[in-house]
């Protein structure tokens, strides 16, 4: 093993112990030495993320992606770091920047989603999310994800649609069933949302805000004790 190595090995070594701040010591030192080594820049940045310095997260990926704009390892992170900052367009850029390099990355369009989502931006979030449901290794998480789009658009009906594809696949599903019962509540659909609020309370006796519209719906004295919350 020659002596980089010998530094790489030390540096993850103190990773594993949980000792981060030595270890991206460790990696700067290393990096003086060998500025190339894009593999420990995104270690780096990565080990700044755990401790919630996206500023330096940000900086390490965003000299990674200098020298290698396709890398979409780091180019993935860089784009998660963006959103943590909250930096949404910058976000975006980056995610779809990945979807037109390295599609099958799906997750690119979850973020990329996620971030629309943030700015508003329902309907571009709606085609993100899309994307998700065409693998068939994320079709779940684009259903729901639409569904939560959807919802928050006024759509009902289509979020409807995409919570009972999810339970075709597992029935059992609090948040699931929950969301439902907000989305029947948007049509007016009073009988389908007890019906879901309930399964919701039969799978997580604690849920306190579906117990709370269960007994808005089935005791209408109670719509002049608790205000009513948004769907």
């Amino acid at each position: 093993m020659n002596e980089l190595e010998q530094l790489r090995q030390e540096a993850l070594e103190l990773e594993m112990q949980g000792k981060i701040g030595k270890a991206i010591a460790k990696l700067q030192d290393i990096l003086k030495e060998n500025p190339e080594q894009y593999d420990l820049r995104v270690k780096l940045g990565e080990l700044y993320y755990v401790l919630g310095d996206i500023k330096n997260s940000i900086t390490e990926f965003e000299k990674v992606i200098k020298a290698k704009p396709d890398y979409t390892f780091a180019l993935y992170r860089l784009g998660i770091s963006y959103f943590r900052a909250t930096r949404f367009t910058d976000a975006i850029n980056v995610f779809h920047h990945i979807n037109e390099i390295e599609p099958e990355l799906y997750m690119s369009s979850y973020w990329e989603g996620l971030a629309h989502y943030h700015k508003g931006q329902f309907r571009r979030s709606i085609e993100a999310y899309k994307r998700l449901t065409e693998n068939s290794s994320a079709g779940t998480l684009g259903y729901y994800q639409l569904a939560i789009v959807y919802k928050a658009s006024g759509k009902y009906e289509e979020a409807i649609q995409c919570l009972k594809a999810i339970l075709k696949e597992d029935p059992n599903v609090t948040s699931v069933h929950y969301h439902l019962g907000m989305a029947y509540l948007g049509i007016d659909n009073q009988d389908y949302a007890i019906k879901h609020l309930k399964k919701v309370v039969e799978l997580d006796p604690e849920h306190v805000d579906a117990k709370r519209r269960l007994k808005m719906l089935t005791d209408p004295d109670d719509l002049y004790t608790y205000e009513v919350p948004p769907l």
